[in-house]
């Protein structure tokens, strides 16, 4: 009887145990202050924002511990804390990277939750990972 109740305690602590507890996921290609270029998208791809059409030059800064700033014409407009976690990309059906901003912030023209890739060191893309979605494209500035 006391190997039974031995091996039931065992096999809960076995089974209460989580592989995926605090999993850090790479940053170190995001880090930095990034220049929005544009956000283009929608059901009928209709999106097409730029710094020109909308009269905002908006910075995105992603610095290592996680936090983030982003400003509009010069003004901080939204900062905090942004989230990394694996997905499933639409796009290449892989586990990618995805970030996810805090819901309460103020909507900037800009992609705040989606898959985020950098390309050619100087470039970063955040698409929301819909099939109809949009996608905002930024260079590196710092």
């Amino acid at each position: 009887m006391k190997k039974l109740i031995y091996l039931f305690i065992l096999t809960m602590g076995i089974i209460s145990c989580s592989t995926d507890d605090n999993i850090r996921i790479d940053n170190s290609d995001l880090i930095g202050k990034w220049n929005w270029t544009n956000t283009d998208g929608g059901i009928a791809f209709q999106i097409h924002e730029t710094p020109e059409s909308t009269g905002k030059t908006i910075h995105l800064s992603l610095m290592e511990n996680n936090t983030y700033s982003i400003t509009e014409n010069g003004n901080e407009i939204s900062k905090g804390s942004y989230e990394l976690i694996l997905k499933k990309s639409i796009y290449s059906v892989e586990l990618e990277r995805f970030i996810q901003f805090p819901e309460n912030h103020q909507y900037t023209g800009i992609v705040m939750k989606g898959i985020i890739k950098t390309y050619e060191s100087n470039k970063l893309d955040i698409s929301d990972n819909n099939y109809d979605g949009i996608g905002s494209r930024f260079v590196r500035i710092e």
